[in-house]
C-alpha cells in the first residue's frame, strides 16, 4: 500500500487544477449527451452549467479532506 505525503492541500494552485479537472469531466459529460441528443441544448449553457458544477465539486471534494483518484491526476498536472 502507498504511503501519501500530506501536502497543503489548500493550495490556490491546487484548487484551481482541481477545478479545470472537474470542468473538463463536465464539459465531456455533457457534450456527449448534447451530440446524442442532436445538438440540442446551447453551447454556452453547456459551459455555464459544466462551471456551476465543477465549482460545486470542487467545493465538495476540498471539504470531504479526502483523497481520491482525482487527486492523483492532479498530482501528475
Amino acid at each position: 500500500m502507498q504511503k501519501h505525503i500530506k501536502k497543503n492541500r489548500l493550495s490556490l494552485k491546487r484548487i484551481l487544477l482541481l477545478l479545470m479537472v472537474y470542468i473538463l469531466v463536465f464539459i465531456t459529460i455533457f457534450s456527449f449527451l448534447d451530440y446524442y441528443a442532436y445538438y440540442i441544448i446551447n453551447v454556452y449553457l453547456l459551459i455555464l452549467l459544466s462551471v456551476i458544477l465543477g465549482v460545486i465539486s470542487t467545493y465538495v471534494h476540498i471539504k470531504a479532506k479526502g483523497r481520491s483518484r482525482v487527486d492523483d491526476i492532479v498530482d501528475k498536472l
